[in-house]
């Protein structure tokens, strides 16, 4: 935008009048999901593997909260520098090795007490990912180590959550709290009962959960799906997601309400079955969502 003579003035006064003001500093923060499924034994064919998440921690490499898990992020960069967007993919990037894909907003955290060195506001978005996408993550910039930590049997609802980590198999942590459910936006998380991460991460994290479960179920699925699935696979992130178990018997039904209503979200892929890879039952129909 190309100022006149007038504008110039007027923005020249108005910037001496800003050192009254305190000013934060702002931040980004990502919190990138990819799904996670557990391995089958070689008697378990006819079982589905178990469906999970894995969230992208960083293992701080500086002061302050050196040595702590946290998630990758950082300072945006100056005036006519980038956007709040920009500088989470390049936070992204330079952190972890990992791309950004569609960043979707959690919300804004200004907690003046949320950073021990200053006012910094934080911007926080989710970046979800497929299956295997960023295998070959690694720690960079002021991140000692970067590892998709999974998420296994998270309960929401009633006012609290509950959130363990994985490590390698291991319980690390679990983030507990107390959220007020709010018509828009999922919830705000009004309690953290140990917050085991830097800063306000854990509560960070918490807030995107219950921002993600705000969705239509039914969709949010797709993110973590690939582009053509069975239905099987379908119902193992649905289930995860609603924490709600579809029995056998009503398999069919619920194949119906995707597929066969006024406005289906689900279409069969003609003559495409899934790749056994060796297992020994026989193969399933191939979905995709309809566009």
């Amino acid at each position: 935008m190309k100022l006149s003579a007038e504008d110039r003035e007027k923005v020249a006064a108005y910037r001496a009048t800003l050192g009254k003001y305190e000013k934060p500093s702002v931040t980004a923060d990502i919190v990138a999901v990819r799904p996670a499924f557990g391995e089958l034994r070689d008697d378990q064919w006819r079982e589905n593997p178990k469906f999970a998440l894995e969230i992208l921690l960083i293992k701080r490499g500086m002061w302050p909260y050196e040595g702590y898990w946290a998630l990758p992020g950082g300072f945006i960069q100056g005036k006519n520098s980038e956007t709040v967007e920009e500088g989470a993919e390049r936070e992204l990037l330079e952190e972890t090795g990992l791309k950004a894909r569609t960043l979707i907003p959690v919300g804004v955290f200004s907690d003046p007490e949320r950073d021990m060195r200053s006012w910094v506001i934080s911007n926080a978005f989710v970046s979800v990912h497929k299956r295997g996408e960023g295998d070959e993550v690694r720690g960079g910039d002021d991140a000692r180590e970067a590892k998709w930590l999974r998420i296994e049997f998270p309960t929401v609802g009633g006012g609290v959550f509950t959130i363990p980590f994985y490590e390698d198999g291991k319980q690390l942590f679990t983030l507990r709290g107390k959220y007020r459910e709010e018509e828009f936006g999922g919830g705000v998380v009004t309690q953290i009962d140990e917050n085991p991460l830097a800063f306000d991460h854990g509560k960070i994290i918490a807030t995107a959960f219950l921002r993600m479960l705000s969705f239509d179920t039914r969709k949010l699925v797709f993110f973590f799906l690939p582009e053509k699935f069975t239905l099987s696979d379908y119902i193992g992130v649905y289930q995860y997601l609603t924490r709600y178990s579809i029995e056998p018997g009503n398999i069919p039904n619920f194949r119906r309400q995707l597929t066969e209503k006024k406005d289906p979200l689900l279409e069969v892929c003609e003559g495409e079955f899934e790749d056994l890879d060796g297992r020994g039952h026989a193969a399933a129909k191939l979905y995709r969502r309809r566009s």
